[in-house]
């Protein structure tokens, strides 16, 4: 709960902001205004300025808004009054208030299946399926492992900025060096014991203040029983969560539960690396989620190079320069870092990017995704659904052709 002079200065920005509303006669130029005017300025100093910052890396002045879309709606003052007086909490808002998740194998384990769907002699995973060279005049993809793939349009889900780099196009590399993006680092803790009760069942928190380095933490032990070891399986204990030893290395049975963390780094926010276990585990203790003495069992670290594509003033302008001649070359580029746009970029936004880029190049759809971003996320897709039985026709030679 905000303290009352928080809650006081964020009712008066929200009365301000609803009454510059009605007679604004112009688009805001960047997010950072599209927050002061729909918010108002306690909104957005208590929480959308900072916690924006923590997730995109850079400051909200220099963020477009048109990603936003067209139809978000203002805030209901009159239900935000009712509910601050009555210290009400408004539940079951927003898309997400619902939502389904794999009982085993994570979001990963979609993608997985996904992929047993197709014929395993057209796959080609790890590093000697890498590609490291591109002709896009001769239409050849060189591989790490030596061979040649001879296409007639190809496909890319790879960054665009790193497609570029592999193509050799001068002209292509400077227009997606204007092109910017965020790392996210993903932080997992595994911790002994039973889930607290101030976290209950909470999916997910966010995080604007300054005394932890993660922006987001995800209870993903609330996801899925099956998201960490049984009770009856036994772990040592690494160490304490204030870095003390433990009092015992034996192994001991559990319960167990576990947080995830993600964590943004830019130029403009960098971090320390070395040491961003450690901090977002004080991090984790100044924000009340564990406890110095809270036993941790494992710990996970991964850095994601590209995080987040970032909606900068100058994305469109530069995409619509690169993706039109990247098509031209009858490359279509696509997906989260295929086309840049974060306002398409989940996991069944990039799914249905290739999908309706397949369907383009052989039946001339329309990328409805790729270009109609405020009309795929204002409705549910109930048309489209993969099936499980395929069949497989033979492929023309120009999307065939091999050699070493």
């Amino acid at each position: 709960m905000l303290p009352k002079e928080d809650q006081v200065s964020c009712m008066d920005g929200l009365i301000d902001a609803a009454l510059e509303c009605r007679v604004a006669n112009t688009k805001p130029k960047d997010f950072d205004e599209w927050i002061v005017r729909m918010m108002g300025t306690g909104v957005a100093d208590c929480f959308m300025r900072p916690y924006n910052f923590k997730v995109w890396a850079v400051p909200t002045t220099k963020m477009q808004c048109q990603w936003l879309g067209e139809r978000v709606a203002a805030p209901d003052v009159k239900m935000l009054a009712r509910n601050v007086i009555l210290n009400k909490v408004a539940g079951n808002w927003g898309p997400n208030a619902t939502f389904r998740f794999p009982a085993r194998d994570g979001t990963g384990g979609i993608w997985i299946a996904v992929a047993e769907t197709l014929p395993k002699e057209k796959k080609r995973f790890g590093r000697t399926g890498e590609v490291t060279k591109i002709d896009a005049d001769k239409k050849v993809v060189s591989l790490a492992d030596g061979s040649t793939i001879r296409y007639g349009k190809l496909i890319n889900t790879m960054a665009v900025d790193q497609l570029a780099e592999k193509m050799g196009n001068k002209e292509l590399m400077s227009l997606s060096k204007e092109l910017y993006y965020s790392t996210t680092h993903v932080i997992g803790v595994g911790l002994r014991g039973g889930r607290p009760d101030r976290i209950g069942d909470k999916c997910w928190l966010y995080f604007p203040e300054d005394n932890c380095p993660f922006y987001r933490a995800t209870i993903f032990s609330n996801y899925s029983p099956y998201n960490q070891p049984a009770d009856d399986v036994k772990l040592p204990t690494m160490y304490l969560a204030n870095g003390q030893k433990a009092s015992s290395t034996d192994a001991k049975a559990g319960p167990y539960w576990s947080i995830m963390l993600e964590v943004s780094q830019s130029s403009d926010k960098p971090v320390d690396e070395e040491n961003l276990l450690k901090d977002c585990i004080q991090g984790l203790i100044n924000t009340e989620m564990i406890m110095p003495e809270d036993e941790i069992v494992s710990t996970y670290h991964r850095r994601f190079d590209h995080g987040y594509p970032t909606p900068t003033l100058e994305r469109d302008g530069v995409l619509k320069k690169l993706l039109p001649k990247l098509q031209d070359l009858e490359i279509y580029s696509r997906g989260r870092f295929g086309s840049w746009k974060y306002e398409v970029g989940n996991q069944d936004h990039s799914f249905m990017l290739g999908v309706e880029a397949v369907d383009h190049v052989v039946t001339g759809a329309v990328e409805l995704t790729l270009n109609y971003p405020d009309f795929v996320n204002s409705r549910q897709n109930t048309e489209r659904r993969l099936e499980q039985n395929f069949v497989f026709s033979t492929p023309s030679a120009s999307l065939t052709d091999r050699s070493r």
